[in-house]
């Protein structure tokens, strides 16, 4: 994932760092005060923890269920074991139909199968409509740097000058003549599109509903308008009912954009009735594993809990610091640096159980209470015992491991070591480059001791208390 040569590109880039620092407030600030309004805030997170829980463990269940209601209202459901199958499933629907242009709504699986590429290799067109998706397809299809704002590490400066070069209009700097523009970009295309794909956040085993929860009303022009809808969501996102449901979305958009509620809620069920204007003739559910149902029963079921919110991400130093791309694929953040090494394999994420300073904010702001950190220390585990590390750390650790179970010989190492770097300090309170691991110091100046271990300091201080 090339995740260390990311960061320093990252961190090295004025415009990202700027906009970063613009939107940790939002995202933080507004979070913290919309929670309140909650009654009691743990017991809210610890039902949805559970509901969650009891999906997990009756999910051949409740897919099921679902298949048989949503068959039931006149859907078809489909099932894709990887990112081949989703983007073959989607091409074959299309061209059942004659699609030739398909309007999409803000979905993380088909990032995850790279499914505009295939659609454009077969000749359909697909638009992305959520104003972000939208800006980065027209810059060069740029991927999301966030799961719920993709396109919040530009500034607004960078999308006045991508829209005036890309629509051929006068520049524009008024967020609300920006927001217009885009509108009429996108209004023919909502017109003319015989194909919606959507994403997910729950499927309702109890009425074959998809539940989908958005603050832009593309969603329900692409899920309503073209005669074709296509729902493409991951086998974890099934619940049982409308009741688990509504406590879950106590949860998601204040934990997401600290909302109490998002500015829309479409709980879509169903094919077009003789009496409905609107709404699709056809209705296709892609329910994907592409790595999911492997952990189903394993030591990381947790992560499978996961409402797809951001908020892990938003609280997380590190991406504050470095922002998504720095990541290497669809997930940022703690859940990604979980997600990628599970779904990628963990030779191909190496860096990323390592992305984290285990501080668990992540932990403590999870809506489901998913134990990042705990899930992060195992896949650090699961690469040592695989041999993944490199070899000079191995062999550090290995002999770091033989000193420490030898209580006479740690003692004389940490007094030989704590007076080596005092000298390299040189007299100040920093030392600069840090000789035996200068990777220590390339980014960051590392604290001189005194010169004296804590068992010494402290004996001296048991001797002053006694005197």
């Amino acid at each position: 994932m090339h995740f260390k040569a990311r960061v320093g590109e990252k961190l090295a880039d004025r415009i990202l760092q700027e906009n970063l620092a613009k939107a940790k407030p939002k995202f933080v600030d507004s979070r913290a005060k919309v929670m309140l309004e909650l009654d009691d805030i743990e017991a809210t997170r610890e039902a949805a923890k559970q509901i969650r829980n009891r999906s997990l463990e009756n999910l051949d269940l409740w897919l099921e269920t679902f298949e048989s209601k949503a068959t039931e209202a006149g859907a078809q459901v489909h099932y894709a074991r990887d990112s081949q199958e989703i983007c073959k499933l989607v091409v074959d629907i299309a061209r059942r139909h004659g699609v030739r242009k398909i309007t999409k709504s803000k979905s993380m699986v088909t990032e995850e199968a790279g499914l505009n590429r295939a659609l454009e290799a077969a000749g359909i067109q697909p638009v992305e409509t959520d104003l972000g998706e939208y800006i980065l397809q027209i810059n060069d299809n740029e991927p999301p740097s966030h799961i719920i704002a993709p396109v919040f590490h530009k500034s607004k400066e960078e999308i006045s000058d991508l829209f005036a070069r890309t629509h051929n209009t006068p520049r524009k700097t008024d967020i609300n003549e920006l927001t217009r523009e885009a509108r009429e970009q996108l209004r023919p295309h909502f017109l003319s599109s015989d194909m919606g794909i959507s994403g997910g956040n729950f499927i309702i085993a109890e009425t074959g509903s998809v539940a989908i929860v958005t603050n832009e009303g593309n969603g329900r022009l692409c899920t309503t308008l073209p005669k074709v809808h296509v729902v493409i969501t991951g086998i974890e996102k099934a619940i049982a009912t409308l009741d688990d449901l509504s406590t879950l979305l106590r949860l998601l958009p204040r934990s997401a954009t600290g909302q109490a509620i998002t500015n829309y809620v479409s709980v879509l069920t169903g094919t077009k009735r003789p009496d409905e204007f609107d709404g699709p003739e056809h209705l296709y559910f892609i329910l994907v594993d592409n790595g999911r149902a492997d952990l189903i029963g394993s030591e990381f079921q947790d992560m499978l809990r996961c409402i797809r919110c951001g908020a892990c991400m938003n609280h997380c130093p590190v991406y504050q610091t470095i922002g998504g791309h720095a990541y290497g694929w669809v997930y940022p953040g703690p859940m990604g640096s979980v997600l990628t090494p599970l779904y990628q394999g963990l030779e191909n994420a190496l860096d990323l159980p390592h992305a984290a300073t285990l501080c668990n904010q992540c932990g403590v702001v999870c809506p489901v209470k998913i134990p990042l950190p705990e899930l992060l220390r195992k896949l650090r585990e699961k690469q040592v015992e695989r041999g993944l590390r490199p070899l000079s750390e191995r062999i550090a650790l290995r002999a770091w491991a033989w000193v420490a179970r030898r209580p006479a010989l740690y003692a004389l190492g940490t007094k030989i070591g704590v007076r080596y770097l005092k000298w390299l300090a040189s007299g100040k309170d920093r030392i600069k480059v840090l000789g035996v691991a200068p990777a220590w110091t390339q980014g960051r100046d590392f604290p001189a001791p005194q010169g004296e271990t804590f068992r010494e300091l402290y004996a001296r201080g048991q001797r002053d208390c006694a005197r």
